[in-house]
């Protein structure tokens, strides 16, 4: 059973060494970050991390190894860009699942893998790794389309209010075109924390780089 569950991000930035030095922005997001999965990891018996990448598939527990590489030498795995951003931010010694989702899976691949996390005999904390829209300016990656702060504004209202039924509805066509990568790890949450109460903060929602950003936790009523 989940009992709690944390939302990040996962822009390389967060990953150590990549600015080369200390930057505002990026410092206040890692804060954030790190304390909502610090959270997660000491609210539960397990940790499940689920991340969007460009296939689903389970990961081994592999250790972070040089700035912005997690992975093994020997045998070339490495972490998916969402996994390896929350890898980083674990304390040292806590221990996880791994899952990545594809940022393309339709919404009932997400709902069965939401369930059969939500099916585990223990309880487990989520952590769900997925960024919002990246058109949300001239100078975001996807340059501005009007459609994105709306999007985006939906996503937080529904993670303020551990609306889980807004976040399985959540369109993959809409999201594909902002170039928002965390539609389906959104909704591997919203199917493994379907039928609980929940207690839901957001803890940041911005834009520094023209990406949205959100860090919120849900715990279990």
């Amino acid at each position: 059973m989940i009992v709690a569950a944390a939302v990040v991000p996962h822009p390389p930035l967060l990953l150590p060494g990549v600015t080369g030095g200390p930057v505002p922005e990026v410092d206040r997001l890692r804060l954030a970050c790190s304390a909502a999965v610090a959270w997660a990891s000491g609210s539960a018996d397990s940790v499940v991390v689920v991340g969007g990448a460009d296939r689903t598939r389970t990961w081994p527990n592999l250790e972070p190894m040089r700035a912005g590489f997690v992975g093994d030498a020997e045998t070339g795995d490495r972490l998916p860009l969402s996994l390896s951003a929350v890898r980083t931010l674990l304390a040292d010694g806590v221990r996880a699942e791994w899952r990545s989702i594809a940022v393309s899976a339709p919404a009932a691949e997400a709902v069965a893998l939401g369930r059969q996390l939500a099916a585990g005999p223990r309880a487990t904390a989520l952590v769900v790794a997925g960024d919002g829209s990246a058109r949300r300016g001239p100078k975001a990656p996807g340059y501005e389309d009007e459609r994105a702060r709306p999007f985006d504004a939906a996503v937080t209202a529904a993670l303020a209010a551990a609306d889980v039924a807004s976040l399985a509805d959540l369109d993959p066509v809409l999201a594909d075109e902002l170039l928002v990568h965390g539609r389906a790890a959104w909704q591997v949450m919203a199917a493994a924390c379907a039928g609980g109460a929940w207690t839901a903060e957001v803890d940041y929602a911005d834009d520094p780089f023209g990406v949205y950003y959100l860090v919120a936790r849900w715990s279990r009523r």
